[in-house]
């Protein structure tokens, strides 16, 4: 509103200054922020109102919304009556984007916003000053798109001719744009290639150019850029310096558009990756070879996370604990003994994984009726197959036989085509059929004996007790899908099948039990494959009681 019309008195409001550079501003012609706030307060001066705070001030860009910190909390400043108005330099400092221009229109509209000064745009706050300021604003954000367009569309440009604004290490770009080997830093980071083919780490290396006096120099800050591990490595992953240019999911050979000298070959460049491939490797070898017992197996009781297993520090032989790393985890006691674990799965094994000749006999039950029914399903599938491996065959012989007395060369190869698909269809049909009868089994080939199936289960607390620590983890992971602990206890647990639906049927009243047996293995036992995965793990309690070898350990659980 203007003052001379008397609607309202602007030297009684109360308005804050916002200033706005974009540190992308591509076009380099914005006046600098201090600029800015110099003219925004002879305007102040001239008008005769009020400031209540310093002024704001942002280096981010206007083009999309929700990236200004400082503009929204300006905004909702306004909202809470702290300022009444704004004073900017021009509208396209507070917007250039639509959905940010229309929140200071409609603030307008609902008189949040009582008044805006520009110093270089007048405006009113009636309808053609607020018709005028939405001009302002989408002319702003014309102007932000066709620049961006236009610097896209130069940057793609400038690529597809092998050149680009980022600097690489051994290079410099000429008067041209393009790059060229940059002296001497050029030849100490080739010498440092050939050196990581020849097997040196990337800390040697890094040490080594640095000696050498190697260091780039930025071209902001005129700074001295060292070697550093992480640099290097970068170095060596970039197929720049054999002379692929990549940039998002474009790439260009720099050699077939200018005399780019690269700094190895290509061969060179991918035994340089494979070596670091094999290194990887070796270092996850060598991580995982340290052995601890029931890593992944015991989760936290606070926070659920899963705990880490490691011995405690000092001395030759360290208890074993688990620890909660989670640093936002309430737990007030970090790390218990996994000895609290041991003592637990010891009676739960001798207690509840206990079985006797009734739950053998649903066992034994159970698997003969569930491998009967897989194995009519499996002699249908091979009897479907079967026809349609007879069916192409017989395809086969009848175009191999138009073939040869074909003398159209077109109507020739179109046969020859189609006969190399049916061979390709028919050698896969061979294998399915090959594979499915592998899955065809003799339910009484794998069937545990009741003498094996009561030792197994009875006697597994003391393989248990008794074993090593290789052991104990694999009695832990073929009954326990995890274990949760406390500071004292385990708290809960989930079992595998089929100790799951064993256990709980036993938990069940008699009648019901006898009732629902199937029920309760029908989830678990449903295919041929899922009941050799349960022998295998029951016979591999017997395998692990047998072959229980002592081992030594640099921690007591």
């Amino acid at each position: 509103m203007d003052r001379q019309n008397g609607e309202i008195d602007i030297t009684k409001l109360k308005y804050v200054l916002y200033a706005r550079k974009s540190t992308t501003d591509e076009s380099r012609q914005t006046r600098s922020i201090q600029d800015q706030i110099t003219d925004c307060k002879v305007l102040i001066k001239q008008l005769g109102i009020h400031v209540v705070k310093a002024p704001i001030t942002e280096n981010r860009s206007a083009k999309r919304s929700g990236l200004r910190q400082q503009f929204s909390e300006m905004l909702s400043d306004i909202q809470k009556k702290k300022y009444d108005g704004i004073v900017a330099w021009h509208p396209d400092r507070l917007a250039r984007n639509m959905l940010e221009a229309g929140m200071i229109i409609d603030m307008l509209d609902n008189g949040i916003i009582k008044d805006l000064r520009f110093v270089t745009h007048h405006f009113t706050n009636d309808a053609s000053g607020k018709m005028l300021l939405g001009m302002a604003f989408v002319l702003s954000k014309q102007y932000s798109d066709d620049l961006s367009q236009k610097v896209t569309r130069g940057v793609r440009h400038t690529f597809a001719e092998g050149k680009t604004g980022t600097p690489k290490h051994g290079y410099v770009r000429g008067k041209d744009g393009y790059y060229i080997p940059d002296g001497k830093h050029f030849d100490i980071l080739r010498q440092a290639w050939q050196m990581r083919l020849q097997g040196k780490s990337l800390e040697e290396l890094s040490a080594w150019m640095n000696k050498e006096g190697y260091g780039r120099l930025t071209k902001k800050g005129n700074k001295t850029i060292t070697m550093k591990k992480q640099i290097l490595s970068e170095i060596f992953r970039d197929p720049f310096y054999y002379g692929i240019l990549k940039q998002a999911n474009d790439e260009v050979d720099l050699k077939t558009k200018y005399d780019f000298d690269p700094m190895v070959t290509e061969e060179e460049y991918q035994q340089v990756q494979r070596l670091a491939c094999n290194r990887h490797k070796a270092m996850l070898l060598k991580r995982n070879m340290t052995f601890y017992p029931f890593r992944g197996l015991i989760t936290c009781d606070y926070c659920h996370g899963s705990m880490v297993v490691a011995p405690s520090k000092g001395g030759s032989k360290g208890y074993l604990y688990v620890r909660c790393d989670n640093k936002s985890c309430i737990r007030p006691k970090r790390s218990v003994r996994t000895k609290i674990l041991i003592e637990y799965v010891t009676q739960f094994l001798a207690t509840k994984l206990s079985f006797g000749e009734k739950e053998y006999q649903r066992y034994y039950d159970s698997l003969e009726q569930t491998q009967n029914e897989t194995r009519e399903e499996l002699q249908l599938e091979i009897h479907s197959k079967q026809g349609a491996l007879a069916h192409i065959t017989n395809e086969i012989k009848e175009r191999a036989l138009n073939v040869s007395g074909e003398k159209n060369t077109t109507v020739k190869k179109v046969n020859e085509d189609r006969i190399d698909e049916l061979e390709a269809e028919k050698e896969l049909l061979d294998s399915e059929i090959v594979d499915i009868k592998s899955h065809i089994t003799d339910p009484t080939r794998d069937r545990l004996t009741l003498e094996q199936f009561l030792n197994i289960t009875k006697n597994a607390h003391r393989a248990f007790q008794s074993g090593n620590e290789h052991v104990k983890d694999e009695i832990c992971r073929l009954v326990f899908l995890n274990l949760s602990i406390d500071e004292k206890k385990i708290t809960s647990y989930q079992l595998k099948e089929p100790f799951a639906s064993l256990v709980k049927q036993r938990e069940m009243p008699l009648g019901r039990a006898d009732q629902t047996t199937f029920e309760l293995y029908s989830d678990y036992i449903n295919n041929a494959e899922q009941m050799n995965s349960w022998l295998s793990d029951m016979q591999q309690y017997a395998l692990l009681m047998k072959n229980n070898h002592e081992q030594r350990f640099d921690f007591v659980i």
